[in-house]
């Protein structure tokens, strides 16, 4: 049997920022979910279902709403352990059954909820749209990703993989947008607006700047192989 240990020489700067952001990241993870006890059944005098007992039901909004519960939170907290190298290299069986179970979360259920959910988000036609096609980049990043893990496109996988995460948690740096922008004395709707686009337009502008960076070196390699 592996012993899952991990060299003290190999623990970089880099990996420290990774898992301490991956850490932050779970913790407001709980966060999100410690109002779970009012969505079932469902309390409609509680935070984010405030107002939403008119439609709940008869618009089938409801589908849409505990689909996305069930299956965002699963993504949120496989997907950041599905960022383990040590995972990755040392047990890729449990790599694969992970990431098969984050696929089926995203596709099944996180994406096709949330697109549901947008119908009737707060803030208008701008953020109807906002989270629309997020749930849309959300399904076709995932969908791509594990269509190249089928076709052993190691590379394009994990590009692929990280964009749909980085999506993922626009669940995350919503909330901490949000908080943010109050400050700002803003009227409610646009504070939601702003922080819905912020919440992953720009982490995916990043994330893109930062797979320029680091794999325009492993491109070259590449090319001068060929």
């Amino acid at each position: 049997m592996k012993s899952f240990y991990i060299s003290p020489a190999s623990i970089t700067p880099l990996r420290w920022v990774k898992w301490v952001a991956i850490g932050f990241v779970f913790w407001i993870g709980l966060l999100i979910l410690s109002p779970f006890p009012h969505y079932l059944p469902p309390d409609f005098d509680y935070g984010f279902l405030s107002n939403k007992a008119d439609y709940f039901y008869r618009s089938g909004y409801f589908i849409g709403f505990y689909l996305h519960i069930a299956g965002a939170p699963i993504g949120l907290f496989l997907g950041g352990l599905q960022m383990s190298r040590t995972l990755r290299m040392q047990y890729p069986r449990v790599h694969r059954i992970v990431g098969r179970v984050y696929v089926t979360a995203v596709l099944c259920a996180a994406a096709p909820g949330g697109f549901v959910m947008a119908m009737k988000a707060f803030g208008g036609w701008s953020t109807t749209l906002c989270f629309a096609v997020l749930a849309a980049a959300t399904w076709g990043s995932t969908f791509i990703g594990w269509r190249a893990g089928r076709g052993y496109d190691l590379q394009q996988h994990r590009i692929w993989m990280l964009r749909s995460y980085v999506l993922l948690l626009s669940a995350v740096f919503l909330r901490l947008g949000h908080f943010a922008l109050q400050m700002l004395g803003l009227t409610p709707e646009l504070t939601y607006q702003l922080a819905a686009w912020i919440s992953w337009v720009i982490p995916l502008i990043v994330l893109e700047f930062a797979l320029g960076i680091y794999g325009l070196p492993a491109r070259r390699r590449g090319e001068r192989s060929s």
